[in-house]
């Protein structure tokens, strides 16, 4: 209206003095009306643009510089601007559900397979082999999840108990590892109740301290037989159905990701492992990364990628597909195979995180039968009878691992997405 009324005005004005020569002041009043009305659609676009960006966080996607104050779960999404710097993508529940991370791939494996009676109503795993849980147990260390006391009757923990995978979700993040690989026997084995509770419950709970971990299974069955491709098409589907739809799974290119423990065996044979394997994964459309034993020259491509699993080396790689490192090997009831050793783990990181590979494998995070363990422990006095207790002048490695890797690895690259 009252841009309405100045521009009546100026126009009676001008009508005043058509016959009549022109006043500055009159001519100063109608080029003033003229850039008044030039302004008003200008001012209006720029107060929608700007209502639109104040209010575009209610979307599917408002996306914030990776390097701003952020409050409130977030993720890093694959979003990149002209100069390739990484984006925070918040989706409209104000989750981090799409994050995935990027290569190279910081991973450990993980061992989702002991029971405590306080958990479960009996022990599993830790009484292997003859032990009588929890006087003494099927490993050289005691899991540390509680730093001030020796408590194996609460330390040999359960792997479907909250706090004990919450504690493990800190610890990873610590760690800066990005990715599980989770050892998995099969439908409905322990494993994958321990699984499913870990992804389909654990990951979504609100107090959850590192939602953009993410998970995949190591496929263990084919270690140690040679499954149709019948089977391996049931179980990879199974999976899929399962698991592959939660946010917490792991996935390359929207492809869900799968370890393969190919193994020599008995009656195995690399390329019939490596045939049934391309079967499977071409009926169900998943990412497969095969261990090496079947990898070669002409087999290369034949694969989506590759990693090996022998912690009981320091350190082994194969460019440009994977480097890994162990912290020892000590099998329960046997002699050391690689002695720990602090020094010589962190230059094996060093050497891992300088390596141009896709896979950085840390062998393992709690495999503590074989003592590979980077979870913190404690060394004790193992013992088949009677009671194993903290053994004096051992090796009590507590967080120093976890350390290492904190000190030596790169920041998360979407943060924990809390």
């Amino acid at each position: 209206m009252r841009a309405a009324y100045l521009f009546q005005r100026s126009l009676n004005s001008y009508r005043k003095s058509i016959n009549a020569p022109y006043r500055k002041k009159d001519l100063i009043s109608i080029v003033g009306t003229i850039i008044i009305l030039a302004a008003i659609p200008l001012t209006v676009i720029s107060a929608r643009q700007a209502w639109n960006w104040l209010t575009r966080a209610a979307g599917p996607a408002a996306i914030e510089a990776e390097n701003a104050t952020l409050s409130g779960p977030v993720t890093a999404g694959s979003d990149t601007n002209a100069s390739g710097g990484k984006y925070i993508e918040f989706d409209s529940a104000g989750t981090s559900s799409s994050f995935q991370p990027t290569a190279p791939y910081y991973a450990t494996f993980f061992y989702p397979w002991s029971e405590n009676p306080n958990t479960d109503g009996r022990w599993s795993y830790w009484n292997d082999a003859g032990h009588n849980s929890p006087s003494n147990w099927f490993s050289h260390y005691l899991p540390d999840p509680n730093p001030t006391a020796f408590d194996p009757a609460n330390e040999l923990y359960s792997s479907n108990n909250y706090n004990i995978v919450k504690w493990q979700l800190a610890k990873l993040a610590e760690a800066k590892q990005e990715v599980g690989i989770s050892s998995w026997w099969g439908q409905n084995h322990k494993t994958d109740v321990a699984f499913r509770n870990i992804v389909t419950d654990f990951m979504k709970r609100a107090d959850n301290p590192y939602p953009n971990f993410r998970w995949t299974i190591y496929y263990e069955k084919e270690g140690f037989g040679n499954p149709p491709v019948s089977e391996l098409v049931s179980d990879i589907n199974y999976i899929k159905n399962n698991y592959a739809t939660q946010p917490g799974f792991f996935k390359i290119g929207g492809k869900p990701v799968i370890f393969v423990y190919a193994a020599a065996h008995a009656g195995s044979s690399p390329s019939e492992d490596l045939s049934r394997w391309q079967q499977a994964r071409d009926q169900t459309g998943v990412y497969v990364v095969m261990k090496k034993d079947s990898l070669n020259s002409s087999t290369a491509s034949s694969m989506d990628s590759w990693h090996e699993y022998a912690p009981a080396s320091r350190t082994g790689t194969n460019s440009p597909y994977y480097y890994f490192v162990s912290p020892g090997f000590w099998l329960e009831g046997n002699a050391v195979r690689l002695a720990r050793d602090l020094n010589a783990f962190r230059s094996g990181v060093q050497a891992m995180v300088a390596a141009n590979v896709t896979w950085k494998l840390t062998q393992t995070w709690n495999e503590w039968g074989e003592g590979t363990s980077v979870e913190p422990g404690d060394e004790a006095n193992w013992t088949t009878t009677g009671t194993a207790t903290l053994k004096a002048g051992g090796v009590p490695f507590k967080n120093q691992y976890i350390d290492a890797l904190n000190q030596l690895l790169p920041a998360l690259e979407g943060g924990t997405g809390l």
